[in-house]
């Protein structure tokens, strides 16, 4: 506010100003101690308290402000605000994290079914993670939003049966889910082979991570079949390594690569005509892993967004950790880190010690 005359700061106590509280609530903003109100040209937004702070076993670990308040000063000066619509009706499993993603970055979020009952259709509609099949009335809602110039974001975990609608909708635009389980023999996280840690494509959505080494972890993926045609162009987004392989239930026994497993390189997520996306996971999105600051999840997301929804402007700014963030390592980083602790340190102190002990017996 002190390098610039178009930004006002003031701060308000609720209890002396009681006609300014009543005022902003007969607004529909109602405010409570140490909320940020900010009123742009077209807009206001109200910034609660609560969503400044992150909590992690009820302890306070982060701070979001920056992020919510350029999302704010972006949503309140804006001509247009896009829609991001969740579908309803099909057991849709989204996380307060994803549709956060989208209010920080100034849709207007909504959840209803899948019926166009109105002009304009959404700029963004999110498939979350559904375990039940879509109608052929909903599929045709679908392909007019698409047509009318919406964009999709499907998410479908492993292991569902079937959706015979939705899969032939999907791959009218060259995308297939096989709903198998997919694990890493060197390239997981979290000591678990399927928290796989997928590999960037050679994609613009991808090139901010080529000088910037921080990855997303993908639990619980499914492979993709992707087919470009004359009609319609795939993209790759994340891949698995050559050493991944794949399990056909989810009921498997051992996470260890078997006889019979599919084995090879496997795409993990993908763009079709640079407005369908497709990612076979839906813990890939849940709150923990979109919270945390050592892992790419809710930045990647967030670029696809952005490519999606490419007249609006998207913001990723990670909160401010209060603590040292966890190093995140993959299997094998985690393995020989544990071999250079438990073995090899231990035989250089004994070999120092024996080395020590040999040369004072030499001169005594």
């Amino acid at each position: 506010a002190k390098l610039t005359d178009k930004l006002h700061v003031s701060y308000v106590d609720p209890i002396e100003n009681p006609v300014l509280m009543s005022h902003y609530q007969q607004m529909g903003h109602a405010l409570n101690a140490y909320d940020i109100l900010v009123e742009g040209a077209n807009r206001i937004r109200v910034v609660p308290y609560q969503s400044l702070i992150i909590y992690k076993d009820s302890q306070v670990s982060g701070i979001d402000l920056e992020q919510q308040l350029s999302g704010a000063l972006l949503y309140t000066n804006s001509i247009y605000a896009a829609r991001a619509v969740f579908t309803l009706g099909h057991n849709e499993r989204p996380s307060a994290a994803l549709k956060k993603l989208f209010s920080d970055n100034n849709f207007v979020v909504e959840t209803k079914a899948v019926l166009r009952d109105e002009m304009l259709v959404p700029e963004v509609i999110i498939v979350a993670a559904p375990t039940v099949d879509f109608s052929p009335e909903h599929i045709e809602t679908l392909k007019e939003c698409v047509e009318g110039g919406s964009s999709i974001m499907v998410f479908l975990e492993p292991g569902e049966g079937a959706m015979p609608h939705l899969d032939t909708f999907l791959a009218e635009y060259g995308l297939k889910t096989e709903r198998d389980v997919l694990f890493e023999e060197k390239a997981f996280a979290a000591g678990l082979p399927q928290y796989i840690i997928p590999m960037y494509s050679s994609h613009p959505i991808n090139a901010y991570f080529v000088d910037n080494p921080v990855f997303v972890v993908s639990p619980s993926s499914s492979a993709l079949q992707i087919k470009s045609d004359l009609f319609h162009t795939v993209d790759e987004l994340l891949t698995t390594t050559p050493d991944a392989y794949s399990k056909t239930s989810r009921s498997f026994i051992s996470a260890t690569r078997e006889e019979g497993d599919k084995t090879g390189r496997f795409t993990v997520a993908a763009l079709s005509d640079g407005k369908i996306f497709l990612m076979g996971s839906r813990m890939v999105y849940s709150d923990d892993l979109m919270g945390a600051t050592s892992y790419a999840n809710r930045m990647f997301l967030t670029r696809v967004l952005n490519a999606l929804w490419q007249q609006g402007a998207t913001v990723s700014i990670p909160a401010k950790t209060l603590s040292a963030a966890p190093l995140p390592l993959q299997g094998d980083q985690a393995e020989t880190i544990g071999v250079l602790l438990a073995v090899v340190l231990p035989l250089m102190v004994l070999a120092l010690g024996a080395y020590v002990n040999i040369r004072r017996r030499k001169n005594l």
